[in-house]
């Protein structure tokens, strides 16, 4: 699995419309469409974007598809 196919997972699973990722990014209209339609890569610059954006999303795991989709950061502890 691509990179890309990973990310149209994440939308899937978080229920996000491309149209809106894609905004999110700053990108052209059907960038995401067309990447998974062509099996295309992603550059470096996007995938920057989509980590500091999309924090939540471990970027290992859009790379590689090693590890959990999802970053699971510690809780805070809260002090009275």
């Amino acid at each position: 699995m691509k990179p890309i196919e990973r990310i149209s997972e994440y939308l899937k699973y978080k229920v996000i419309a491309q149209h809106q990722f894609e905004q999110s990014l700053h990108l052209s209209n059907g960038y995401i469409y067309k990447q998974l339609k062509n099996k295309g890569s992603i550059g470096s610059d996007i995938l920057i974007r989509i980590h500091e954006r999309y924090t939540e999303l471990n970027i290992l795991w859009i790379l590689t598809g090693e590890g959990q989709m999802l970053n699971n950061f510690p809780k805070l502890i809260e002090i009275h």
